[in-house]
């Protein structure tokens, strides 16, 4: 049973979360994707998908909710479920660096 702060300490995300619900493409090195975003914030999204990445992934995503309609964001997959997976964006797309942490 949760205690009454409990609840706050299970959320980490820094940013808050926004409901959008609209197609999305994601791609892998090997191949390209295709998704439901389920919500976004500034640091990260959950995509719905029959395909789901493993977590550690480096996948690039093309924003629906961009105003730019060729904005695309780099990210790691940083967990996973039945129903689909998160993704962290990299600060900066140029470097790579794991996780040390997944939720």
């Amino acid at each position: 049973m949760l205690q009454p702060n409990q609840s706050a300490d299970l959320e980490r995300r820094k940013d808050p979360r926004h409901p959008f619900s609209r197609y999305v493409f994601f791609a892998t090195p090997a191949r390209l994707y295709e998704g439901d975003l389920v919500n976004y914030s500034l640091g990260g999204i959950f995509i719905q998908s029959p395909d789901i990445p493993p977590v550690g992934e480096v996948i690039i995503v093309a924003l629906p909710y961009s105003k730019d309609k060729n904005d695309k964001r780099k990210g790691q997959v940083v967990w996973r479920n039945r129903e689909g997976f998160g993704v962290e964006f990299f600060k900066d797309p140029r470097k790579r660096v794991m996780r040390v942490q997944t939720m």
